[in-house]
């Protein structure tokens, strides 16, 4: 079944496992994916079939086991981290889908903290308005409670740890908490 959907480009079938030992259910696709994506994924010679197999349920954004997450980045095919992984750049390459892959890679929490500093040496400012300018930024792979928590991580580690010998606080006049808590550069 696998190699007959393998030769059509074809996504793999899907398992799922029922309550009981005995039962299972089948997802067989009858539908091309990508066939850009599919294709160059495919004919890819050094490519096992559980290799693309495991590369099809990344790409659908389905889990995979621990030592299956092991198995592809030991061989550089994925990358990201937990259950946000995603296909590594030289696949991208492989597939053309270079832009998918930067939107899924983070930029380094530098380049979101850098943007943070430039803003406030313009003047104080809002929380609501931090998480305004770099909310966007941050990559496809986050949902929107992540980005919130990455907003706050951000500021804080401003705060304690700063970034090239610049720190920010909180306009100690104002609220100490919350959107409208109003941030500056310490000093």
């Amino acid at each position: 079944m696998f190699r007959l959907q393998r030769e059509r480009f074809f996504p793999m079938p899907d398992f799922e496992f029922g309550q009981t030992p005995d039962s299972v259910s089948v997802r067989i696709y009858g539908k091309t994916l990508d066939e850009k994506y599919v294709h160059a994924l495919m004919s890819t010679t050094e490519l096992s079939l559980e290799d693309a197999v495991l590369l099809d349920r990344v790409q659908k954004g389905q889990p995979l086991a621990t030592e299956q997450v092991k198995q592809l980045r030991t061989k550089k095919l994925i990358a990201g981290r937990g259950a946000k992984i995603f296909i590594s750049a030289q696949v991208a390459d492989a597939t053309h889908t270079q832009n998918q892959y930067v939107l899924n890679k983070a930029f380094d929490d530098d380049y979101y903290k850098r943007m943070l500093i430039n803003r406030l040496r313009l003047g104080p400012t809002s929380g609501a308005e931090l998480r305004q300018l770099v909310i966007d930024k941050f990559p496809a792979v986050l949902n929107a409670q992540e980005k919130e928590t990455k907003v706050k991580n951000l500021r804080t580690a401003l705060r304690l740890r700063g970034l090239d010998g610049v720190f920010i606080e909180v306009v100690p006049t104002g609220p100490g908490r919350g959107p409208s808590a109003v941030w500056r550069i310490r000093g």
